[in-house]
């Protein structure tokens, strides 16, 4: 090919590259190298643009077929080998770092493999080469909550960064800065973070014409964060309907979030829905998962399904999943602690204490061991071994709850000397006071005025360990109480109308309070009404009417009709029994036609006592009985008439 074919093809090429035309560069380069095979600009330009397009296994068979291309490119080979998850391997091309571009390549790759610390110096040196921006601010901060350093997250997030008109990083910088938050527990700001965040991001996503369902799933890892924050402030409804909302579309959500997501919900059920969880756990296990999570991720990812094994007691899941734990985090304890579980699960107390011993004598730190080691000694009711499991624990010596739980250990063995000896050595205002309040109960008066005396060293005009200072020093020299008492009447001099300051010798000469009522309420009321005089009489009490009970169901307004008089009577006896008539049919045999048993008799005759009158034979029976009536109406009249002339006679008599 001639000079001026391959300048048409420079030409060409110059052309495409203006217009981002990615694999029309690669076949122009493609051409150029043809003609001209070595070509170093055609050859970079088609490993950019392979990169560009995400064909890192191709542009690192080109590195790799060119030589000395990789010698020139070490950042592009590094790029290549960092995509394909070879860290290591791609770290060791960055040892000089003469650009920004380089040191931020070499702080991602620590960043992947969880060396945070050495990230955060790392974004420091770009920020040297470079000079700040918003995008390395960010980086910073995250790779300082990455490393737990939260204090020094909070301290860097309090200098803005350089403001930039890219909205991204705005509320990427306002998200790491709620993780500094939340690791240094201020769970309150963090939320005001969250809100900060989400708002520039849905207006900057709103005026991208994004629609509602993409802003949601752009939105994601916002959503989770501020779920996560609900759960911590114990706001579990909100926090259960954001993962359920987030579970919705999970398909469409970066794996990272969705995994995220999924792991949280299932911390949050807890022993619900076991076989849900674990079909979540079992996903968020996979390779393509774990190259997408952090390693701190991952951790928390197996340590929650090595529990949720444990909880369905599924023990050789649970065995299996802790060796893949200790594989990958060889200097964790979480496994010595599930381990234990699973033998005290199974009623071996003492190998789950051996076990816990291993641990704690392997560990760098054996905070968590000794911990567990110790509850497993109060449960079992031996506090001595519980004492000394805790006092080998160097990490939270100086705590106030480590303090208050060694000092109750020695109060239950009857060791007061020894708890005692728990308090020398702390100024934690906390524990002084609670180091006075103990010296006071057993009545070690100089030891509670001396924890006073610091306490008011650091803050004068505290009244309250000024009032305890008189009161211990009363007990030692009167004198000296006087003078912390004069100090405390300046601090609070009394009020003139204070019913508390009262003269004791007043006080003593007063006669005894009388009560109200006693248990021998006949002899005090006896006594009252001989002071009271004899013509006093106690009233009596009125009783109070009990309101009447109803039935359930009965509305005393509306009563409705009245219920029967007679409903407690039995049926035979109410006025309304009607008996019922007797079947005519009930003495006719039965049976089938022409049987000779249910046949009737033919001399069968049907016998009664009704016989038939005449009518002269009724009127004279009708004559009768009205003779009789009128016989008895007259017998009656003359009794009453009778009884009407005795009366008289007794009414003359009386007059006399």
């Amino acid at each position: 090919m001639s000079a001026e074919a391959v300048q048409d093809l420079f030409a060409k090429l110059e052309m495409h590259i203006k217009a981002d035309a990615h694999d029309d560069i690669i076949q122009v380069c493609n051409a150029i190298l043809a003609a001209s095979p070595g070509d170093t600009d055609a050859t970079h330009c088609k490993l950019v643009c392979l990169i560009e397009l995400g064909k890192t296994e191709d542009a690192l068979q080109l590195l790799q077929s060119t030589p000395g291309l990789a010698a020139e490119r070490p950042m592009e080979h590094a790029y290549c080998l960092y995509q394909l998850h070879r860290e290591r391997e791609a770290f060791t091309l960055l040892q000089e770092l003469r650009t920004p571009q380089e040191a931020v390549l070499a702080a991602q790759i620590k960043y992947r493999l969880g060396e945070y610390n050495e990230a955060s110096a790392l974004f420091q040196k770009a920020e040297e080469l470079g000079g700040a921006s918003s995008e390395l601010s960010t980086n910073i901060l995250a790779a300082l909550v990455g490393a737990e350093r939260y204090s020094d997250a909070l301290a860097c997030a309090s200098t803005p960064p350089p403001t930039q008109d890219n909205s991204s990083l705005q509320f990427e910088f306002y998200y790491n800065h709620a993780c500094a938050a939340i690791g240094a527990r201020k769970l309150v700001d963090a939320q005001q973070l969250i809100g900060k965040a989400l708002t520039v991001c849905r207006e900057t996503l709103s005026t991208e014409d994004y629609s509602e369902e993409e802003i949601e799933v752009e939105l994601g890892v916002l959503t989770a964060q501020a779920a996560y924050i609900n759960q911590c402030m114990g706001e579990e409804d909100t926090a259960s309907k954001a993962y359920d909302a987030l579970s919705s579309f999970k398909s469409e959500l970066d794996p990272a979030v969705a995994a995220v997501a999924a792991n949280n919900m299932v911390a949050l059920r807890g022993q619900r829905d076991l076989f849900d969880s674990w079909k979540k756990c079992r996903a968020n296990l996979s390779d393509a998962v774990s190259k997408k999570i952090t390693p701190r991720q991952r951790h928390a990812f197996l340590f929650n399904a090595a529990l949720l094994t444990m909880h369905m007691n599924k023990a050789d899941d649970c065995r299996q999943l802790l060796g893949q734990l200790e594989k990958a985090f060889p200097s964790s304890d979480a496994p010595a602690l599930i381990r234990a579980a699973l033998l005290m699960r199974g009623k071996q107390p003492k190998q789950c204490e051996e076990l816990l011993e291993e641990a704690a004598s392997k560990a760098a730190t054996p905070t968590a061991a000794l911990l567990t080691l110790a509850q497993l000694h109060l449960q079992a009711r031996e506090p001595e071994k519980a004492l000394s499991a805790l006092q080998r624990i160097t990490a939270l010596r100086g705590s106030p709850a480590m303090v208050a739980t060694l000092v109750a250990l020695h109060e239950r063995l009857g060791d007061i000397d020894g708890a005692a000896a728990g308090f020398e050595g702390h100024d934690d205002p906390q524990i002084l006071r609670a180091a006075a309040a103990f010296f006071a109960r057993h009545r070690r008066w100089e030891a509670a005025a001396a924890a006073h005396e610091k306490l008011l060293a650091a803050d004068p005009r505290d009244m309250q360990s000024l009032a305890g200072l008189v009161i211990a020093t009363s007990y030692i020299d009167s004198a000296l109480a006087n003078e912390h008492y004069a100090r405390l009447e300046m601090m609070c001099p009394p009020q003139a109308e204070d019913e508390s300051m009262l003269d004791v010798e007043e006080l003593e000469r007063c006669a005894l309070p009388r009560t109200g009522r006693r248990a021998g309420g006949a002899v005090d009321r006896k006594r009252q009404g001989e002071e009271e005089g004899a013509g006093a009489r106690s009233k009596k009490k009125r009783k109070r009417k009990k309101p009447p009970i109803y039935p359930k169901g009965f509305d005393p307004e509306n009563p409705g009709p009245p219920p029967d008089p007679e409903r407690w009577l039995p049926k035979r006896e109410r006025s309304t029994y009607r008996q019922r008539k007797k079947d005519k049919r009930a003495g006719l045999s039965r049976g089938p036609q022409g049987l000779a048993t249910g046949a009737a008799k033919v001399d069968a005759r049907t016998t009664t006592n009704i016989q038939i009158m005449t009518d002269a034979e009724r009127m004279k029976l009708k004559a009768e009985q009205e003779a009789k009536e009128r016989a008895e109406a007259a017998a009656a009249a003359a009794v009453a008439a009778s009884a009407k002339k005795k009366n008289k006679k007794d009414k003359g008599k009386g007059k006399w």
